[in-house]
């Protein structure tokens, strides 16, 4: 084996290494309270704040529309794993690099260099892209929940804001995350209808959306809240069953598929080829 394909693996492995640091690499939030106002040290660059310079330089290089867009998932995926901007796309700008490195070490032609480069350069979008879509259904499984539980709490006699905290706290998910923020938002002195707005922004689903706007809607024409709740909590949970029923209803279609290409050929071997040998031997 020689020396290049060698130290080619090797820089191959690093910058896994490095990538996988870009993505776990968190600052402890007990050191960032404990040295609050204070001035900090001079410390050398770890691994994730040079990806991060290097995804400040190169995002003002790159189209707006992929950065904002990409930016706007960030926020719909709740920032997984601490990545902001700059990081991720020092990332995607690190893997673009390493498919450079990847089709000499590994004899590939060099016109396939610009694919394998593209197809590394977007494999962080489409890593944001599943995650985000993971999250708004995670969020959207739970909304009647959570809706009832806002029900119950403001016919027990709590306010708005106070109900929400309450589900906001005693609940986990990416839904409850969201409420915290938004309960956050509150007590910084953002207007309730504005963080109730950013909310529904944020989570970029039709239920919250939709809770959002009749609860906008309650408090302006002076409708009981928890009137409006339960009305949004039982049309939630036939929604909730309609996408059941529906789901239910394609499974069939998607079953054709699978029993044509993987079932009936072994059930005609079982029921055909014990007859067909009978019928050769007596011919």
């Amino acid at each position: 084996m020689s020396l290049t394909v060698i130290f080619g693996a090797l820089a191959i492995v690093g910058a896994i290494g490095v990538f996988w640091w870009g993505l776990t690499a968190r600052p402890s939030a007990a050191r960032a309270r404990l040295l609050a106002g204070l001035p900090q040290p001079c410390v050398p660059d770890t691994p994730a704040s040079v990806i991060s310079q290097v995804g400040q330089k190169a995002r003002g290089l790159l189209p707006n529309p992929l950065v904002d867009g990409l930016e706007v998932k960030l926020v719909q995926a709740g920032h997984p794993y601490g990545l902001d901007l700059p990081r991720i796309v020092g990332i995607k700008v690190l893997l673009a690099a390493l498919a450079a490195l990847a089709v000499p070490v590994f004899g590939l032609p060099p016109l396939l260099m610009p694919v394998v480069a593209g197809l590394l350069f977007f494999l962080p979008d489409y890593w944001v892209t599943s995650l985000r879509d993971k999250r708004q259904a995670d969020m959207q499984s739970a909304a009647a929940d959570t809706i009832d539980q806002l029900t119950i709490c403001v016919e027990a006699g709590l306010a708005f804001d106070a109900a929400l905290n309450r589900v906001a706290t005693t609940t986990e998910g990416p839904l409850a995350d969201e409420l915290r923020h938004t309960i956050s938002d509150i007590e910084a002195g953002v207007p309730r209808q504005q963080a109730l707005r950013t909310l529904a922004d944020r989570a970029q689903i039709p239920e919250i959306r939709q809770l959002v706007t009749a609860l906008l809607q309650a408090q302006k024409h002076g409708v009981p809240m928890a009137e409006t709740l339960r009305l949004q909590s039982a049309e939630m949970r036939l929604k909730r069953k309609q996408r059941t029923e529906e789901k239910a209803a394609k499974l069939t279609v998607k079953m054709i598929f699978p029993i044509v290409v993987c079932y009936m050929p072994v059930f005609l071997i079982i029921t055909l080829v014990p007859a067909l040998i009978s019928l050769f031997r007596a011919l």
